[in-house]
């Protein structure tokens, strides 16, 4: 049992590949002091390699998990504040009006939501059985149930260091999907997602160039050939058009007298990281972003683990108050 220091287990189970990393907390600096990834072969279940890394890992009765949501069985919408609502009331405002929006009872969804300064809330929605079965599986496997689930899509806001103030649009391209989010005063008002995967771009280049994942995870420098730059941009080259429809339609929505040429700046984020400036540079070079994209920046540091399973950590670490710093 712990005594001198609090310990946060951090759980990223994709449909690629399952990553944990496990840190300490003492005086609000949380290290990383263990991680583990692993590849999921076809047909493989996550929960084999769940259980390996509990195996390995031996949780602690008292440790903080964190473990995060799948997007599919996610759904967000931007609704509307009605005048008078104070800020405790949002949570059950917010179920209320899903619930009628979905045609479902109260009682089977669950919700997040954040106001923001134009009077309305970004709300998060899933299915209390769906987030049960992932408690379940986490418990199952060796490990305690956990203290955090965390939609997929926020395990990258959390170490996210928004730079602009006003009007901005983040780009998020993962290995399951991609997303559009747009802030305001750095404050999420409205999320869109679509079918994407960078993995599909990490295959290819590992067929035609002789990478490994491997080296794409851990090793930027081995895609600053002139080779791979070339193949990024030709497999990259339609992916704005994609984008900015879903942007226009984002923004009619929540922002319906801002234009997409209107938006300030737009931030790239890309799990892996390494693939980030091969589509900082095809953004910048589509007329409707006027070479206002640049790669998203990060509040802390994980060189040895991936963005994903670094967000969640942090996330943890929250559960016992502020974070000073990661170090890895």
């Amino acid at each position: 049992m712990q005594i001198f220091h609090k310990m946060i287990t951090a759980i990223d189970i994709t449909n690629h590949y399952v990553s944990l990393a496990r840190g300490r907390k003492s005086r609000g600096i949380l290290q990383l002091i263990q991680s583990y990834y692993t590849d999921l072969k076809k047909d493989q279940d996550s929960s084999e390699i769940l259980q390996e890394f509990a195996r390995k890992v031996k949780p602690d009765v008292e440790d903080i998990v964190a473990v995060n949501f799948p997007n599919e069985r996610l759904l967000y919408y931007t609704i509307d504040v009605p005048p008078g609502l104070k800020p405790q009331e949002d949570a059950e405002y917010a179920r209320t009006e899903v619930s009628r929006l979905l045609n479902l009872p109260a009682n089977e969804i669950v919700v997040e939501s954040i106001r923001n300064t134009l009077n309305k809330m970004l709300v998060v929605v899933s299915r209390q059985r769906d987030i049960n079965e992932t408690v379940s599986l986490i418990a199952q496997t060796g490990f305690l149930e956990p203290d955090v689930v965390l939609p997929d899509l926020f395990k990258y806001l959390e170490i996210l260091d928004l730079q602009s103030p006003s009007t901005s649009v983040l780009l998020v391209f993962t290995p399951e999907y991609g997303a559009v989010v747009i802030f305001l005063a750095k404050i999420p008002i409205a999320i869109r997602t679509f079918a994407y995967s960078t993995w599909e771009l990490i295959d290819i280049f590992v067929e035609e160039t002789g990478i490994t994942q491997e080296d794409i995870h851990k090793k930027i420098d081995v895609l600053g050939s002139a080779n791979v730059s070339s193949l990024a941009n030709s497999l990259l080259a339609d992916l704005p058009y994609t984008v900015e429809r879903e942007i226009i339609f984002l923004l009619s929505t929540v922002l319906s007298s801002t234009s997409i040429r209107e938006v300030s700046n737009f931030f790239v984020l890309c799990d892996p990281p390494a693939l980030c400036e091969f589509y900082t540079k095809v953004f910048n070079q589509f007329e409707s972003f006027q070479g206002k994209v640049q790669s998203a920046k990060f509040s802390v540091k994980g060189n040895e683990i991936g963005i994903g399973v670094l967000g969640l950590l942090v996330r943890g670490g929250a559960e016992f108050g502020k974070n000073k710093l990661v170090q890895a």
